[in-house]
């Protein structure tokens, strides 16, 4: 607060205190302001100086004030410097990675047309490796998802909340065999599971395996995967039955072609302990079925010699016998079946067939006959296949199938009335596939050997015909086979367990692995390797209020190649986002072991964040997680300063004792100083500076003479506290007034004056530094395969040198808290001073960061000029002003982490009145004016009943409504109001009751959006 005046009197004051002397002391002349006459001049000339006294004598109090505060070392604060993030986008087809110097000049265009010069504050190495892949992962709830569609996308997403987004764990087991899995029609199939090492482990696996809701069985078909009709299991054996005739498709799976049967693992709400099967053996077989289970199907196709037949009824060496007549019997499904018992059943009849008739001779008659005068018939002879050959291709021949009689003279005079055979075999193991007439297949044949009485004249052929043809097949009991290929799919990653099984002794495979870690983890694939060093990575995160005070462990892991292994390994960081609970860069050296793998069905190069205290692996609804905005490589925090070198300063006599050296370019941010000490320093002495730490530039010759020396003299903030020979100066960063010790309180510059000064200096524009994300677009010089530099985010921090006003009422403030955070009120002012531009701000002490009692704790929740919900630069503002406070803070407050800065409760208010006016010429008037009224009197800035704004925690009542609407021009009444009240915070918005509003002392009042009806009286 400014003093009072000491003589608050104006013009009207003086004009009514001379109507009231002039009758006293001059009652014959008439004093008349408004016609006025040489009199009245006179007096309005005394008044003008006399106001000017005035003027002079109540500026007293203030130069006093301001002396005062001189004398006690208050400054006005100096402009700050906006800081933020830019990304540097590098050429396609960037070879190696790009070195981005610290000082690196950037510059964006300010509104006024001006350049906005900013640089790099840190190092980089831009590298052209890029994130093509993003992964949260969850152990405990057992849940893959991935996120980089959503992250290119630029929605946010919350980390480690694996219940968004599509769930791409699968848990299956894969089993294949080309030949036993060769099943057309109705088949069971029967596995066994064996732990040899623990043996108990396998006792109950069948019944495991076939729980169903645990466990799904499909196979897989050109259709896609179809479940099996019935599954059961006892003991280590499960069975599992087809009965439909969708065929088995030989398909690539990971690489692998073969027939497939799936054991996925169903999804359930707690999957921890879920995946104890441990198994080092498997083994398999199948049996043909039908509906009554006895079995029996139809051949592929049948040949009776190069015609095509028909299963329900053929003659299988035609109607006509002939030697090496052939019967093809052809069935990829039973003669795959190496080993197994093969039955073929047909019912086996015959036909007679003559190839001409016969014609009976013709008998003359007489009554008496002699035997002899009667022709005789001819004799009739049957053709009836003798022995036939079974025969099948072993891949190189036709080889003997059996060697029996009875299989060789099966087709010997058939009987007329049919009979029912069955011939059984053994499949052989080398039963290969062969072309027969354009069929390429496992083909049987039946080859005529030798046929009875084919020679004889005329003879009728004994044709065999077969119907019902039906094979079937079937194993012993003890017999099995292992799998031919075991695959896991797990974790979207796919491991080959037929090694493992077929190993001598056999190892342990997992069919349905766990998540690797254990923790809830985020993965990022690169799409080459991230070598070298410094890299960075800027994770930009929502604004959510408390998220420090839970603070998660975190650790960064690499994947990385010791010898034979590939294993995590620890990735050592500087974090700037704390653990992920604010918005900031990640940097890291990439090692150069880091290996290429495939996890999640990328081939990348990964890293991984590891949630190791687990904090963020719950479903509960209510639980914070961060939420990323935005993840972008490259990015390095940049400051808006312009570096200038070499200047020398201009010497300027302020008293006959005091010399000041002035800068041209003001305010300044940082600056060195350098002083020509040519002549006045010794070997030896610049021997001991250099010790000391001082630095120092010296010129020499070929013969190493010192033929110039800088050196480098530190600032200080008080002359009158350094000795006589300490080389500092004090500065005035707001004008750029630098002053030098009189050899008493500090080292006199040496003869020559601001010629053996120069100065370098970072120059900054204050709150013209607060540029749009975007703006800052290009470089001040080029750099090799470097295309271009953007800002994704707004630069913030930017403020002007303080104003005088200001100051003077902060001044008495500094010196009742000297720096300290104690009260309530020490705070708010140190968080003016961290921040000038704040246009409100309040302490809550004894409160948290989700505004709920905690002793010991202070929040603090401010709001910038021109602020509001979703604030982009809040982030980067609340910490400047937090770290700030820690500094200045107790310990027992400072290092527990309790000064939390926050944004208010945003309270958007709504307005819906219905308005009556006196003429029609006033309804569209007052309906501008009454929107108008309310948006300026909500403004948080500049409304309220005094034009200063809205304070935090201030609330709002209907009534106050009333009047304002009714002060609007032609408005007779208000017919009606209603308030509605919005909670915008956390980027979220939602609707309060008017009593629940008054429950938010971080609220404060900003506009939304009115509806004002207007009717006519």
């Amino acid at each position: 607060m400014l003093p009072p005046p000491i003589d608050p009197r104006t013009l009207p004051d003086l004009i009514e205190r001379m109507k009231e002397m002039v009758p006293y002391y001059t009652p014959d002349w008439r004093f008349s302001p408004n016609d006025p006459d040489p009199g009245t001049a006179l007096f309005y000339l005394f008044a003008d100086m006399y106001l000017q006294n005035i003027d002079r004598l109540n500026r007293v109090p203030v130069k006093n004030m301001i002396a005062f505060l001189n004398l006690l070392d208050v400054k006005r604060l100096t402009a700050r410097p906006a800081q933020g993030y830019v990304t540097f986008h590098l050429s396609v087809g960037t070879p190696q990675p790009v070195l981005i110097p610290k000082g690196t000049e950037v510059a964006a265009e300010g509104e006024d047309g001006g350049k906005v010069v900013f640089q790099t504050q840190e190092t980089m190495l831009a590298t052209p490796a890029r994130i093509t892949d993003a992964v949260l992962v969850s152990t405990r709830q057992d849940k893959i998802v991935r996120i980089i569609d959503s992250l290119q996308d630029g929605e946010p997403i919350a980390l480690f909340d694996v219940t968004q987004g599509v769930n791409e764990q699968s848990h299956a087991l894969y089993i294949g065999h080309r030949d036993l899995l060769l099943i057309e029609g109705a088949a069971e199939i029967q596995l066994q599971f064996f732990n040899s090492k623990e043996p108990y482990r396998q006792q109950n696996s069948g019944e495991w395996f076939a729980d169903p809701a645990r466990v799904e069985w499909r196979y897989l078909t050109e259709d896609g995967w179809q479940l099996f009709d019935e599954v059961r299991g006892d003991g280590n054996q499960l069975w599992l039955s087809k009965k439909g005739s969708v065929p088995f498709a030989l398909t690539d799976l990971n690489g692998e072609a073969n027939r497939w049967l799936q054991a996925r693992l169903l999804p359930i709400d707690d999957p921890s302990g879920t995946h104890p099967l441990l198994i080092d053996g498997l083994r398999l077989k199948t049996q043909s079925l039908n509906e009554q289970r006895n079995g029996g199907f139809a051949p592929d196709v049948l040949f009776a010699n190069d015609a095509q037949a028909d299963a329900e009824g053929c003659f299988p060496f035609g109607e006509f016998l002939a030697p090496y007549s052939l019967f093809y019997i052809a069935s990829d499904e039973a003669f795959s079946k190496h080993d197994s018992i093969v039955e073929m059943s047909f019912n086996l009849k015959t036909f007679h067939r003559q190839l001409m008739p016969v014609e009976q001779p013709e008998v003359e008659w007489k009554l008496i006959m002699k035997e002899s005068d009667i022709p005789k018939p001819a004799k009739i002879y049957l053709a009836s296949i003798r022995s036939v050959v079974w025969e099948y291709w072993n891949g190189k021949s036709w080889a003997r199938l059996m060697n029996g009689t009875e299989q060789e003279e099966l087709f010997y005079r058939p009987t007329l009335e049919g009979l029912d055979v069955t011939v059984r075999f053994r499949c052989p193991n080398d039963f290969s596939e062969t072309f027969v007439n354009g069929h390429y297949k496992r083909f049987l044949r039946v080859r005529v050997q030798s046929v009875d009485n084919l020679y004889t004249p005329n003879p009728i052929h004994l044709a065999p015909w077969l119907e019902k043809i039906s094979l079937k097949y079937r194993y012993e009991p003890d017999r099995s086979f292992p799998a031919q290929k075991v695959l896991g799919d797990n974790n979207m990653q796919w491991t080959d367990g037929t090694p493992a099984l077929t190993a001598n002794p056999p190892r342990v495979f997992t069919p349905f692995a766990p998540i690797d870690g254990g923790h809830p983890a985020l993965y990022m694939g690169f799409d080459e390797a991230p070598l070298k060093g410094p890299l960075h990575l800027y994770f930009s995160f929502q604004q959510q209020n408390g998220m420090e005070q839970n603070r998660p462990i975190l650790e960064w892991e690499y994947l990385r190649q010791d010898g034979d292994r590939i294993e995590w390994a620890t990735l050592k960081t500087v974090d700037e986002t704390l653990d992920f609970t604010r918005s900031g860069t990640v940097q890291f050296v990439g090692p150069s072991d880091m290996v290429r793998k495939t996890l999640f069905r990328r081939d990348q190069y990964w890293l991984r964040v590891v949630n190791r205290d687990n904090l963020y692996d719950s479903t509960k609804p209510d639980l914070k997680r961060p939420i990323l905005q935005a993840l972008r490589p490259n990015t390095v925090r940049v400051i808006q300063q312009e570096t200038l070198r070499d200047e020398t300063p201009k010497q300027v006599r302020v008293s006959d004792t005091e010399v000041e050296y002035r800068l041209q370019n003001a305010p300044v941010f940082s600056e060195e100083v350098w002083v020509d000490e040519t002549g006045h320093v010794t070997e030896r002495e610049l021997e001991d500076l250099m010790k000391s730490g001082v630095r120092t530039d010296a010129v020499r010759d070929g013969g190493g003479y010192l033929l110039r020396l800088w050196v480098l003299w530190k600032p200080i903030d008080h002359l009158e506290d350094s000795g006589p020979q300490e080389r500092c100066y004090r500065i005035d960063r707001t004008v750029g007034h630098i002053q030098f010790g009189d050899g008493r309180h500090g080292k006199a510059l040496p003869e020559g004056g601001a010629d053996r000064i120069r100065v370098h200096s970072n120059k900054i524009v204050g709150s013209r530094g607060n540029v749009p994300s975007g703006a800052i677009h290009r470089l001040q010089r080029s750099i090799a395969f470097v295309q271009g530099v953007i800002n994704p985010e707004p630069t913030a921090g930017g403020s002007d040198t303080e104003p005088l006003a200001k100051a003077l009422r902060r001044g008495p403030q500094t010196v009742r808290h000297r720096d300290r955070a104690v009260t309530a009120q020490d705070y708010e002012w140190l968080a003016r001073t961290a921040y000038p531009d704040l246009a409100k701000v309040k302490c809550f002490a004894g409160y948290n960061g989700e505004m709920e009692p905690d002793n010991g704790s202070v929040t603090l929740a401010v709001l910038p000029l021109n602020g509001g919900p979703g604030l982009p630069f809040f982030p980067q503002l609340r910490r400047q002003i937090a770290d700030y406070l820690v500094e200045r803070s107790a310990t027992v407050v400072a290092t527990a982490g309790r000064v939390e800065v926050i944004e208010p409760a945003y309270l958007e208010i709504n307005v819906f009145a219905e308005l009556v006016v006196k003429s029609m010429e006033s309804v569209v008037p007052a309906e501008r004016e009454a929107v108008e009224k309310l948006d300026k009197f909500l403004d948080p800035f500049t409304g309220n009943y005094d034009g200063t704004g809205w304070e935090i925690g201030q609330q709002i009542h209907p009534s106050v409504l009333y009047g304002l609407l009714k002060s609007v021009d032609g408005v007779n009444h208000v017919q009606k109001l209603s308030m509605s009240v919005y909670l915008v915070t956390d980027g979220q918005k939602r609707e309060l009751r008017t009593e629940e509003a008054v429950n938010l002392p971080h609220g404060i009042v900003i506009n939304g959006r009115h509806q004002i009806v207007v009717d006519l009286l």
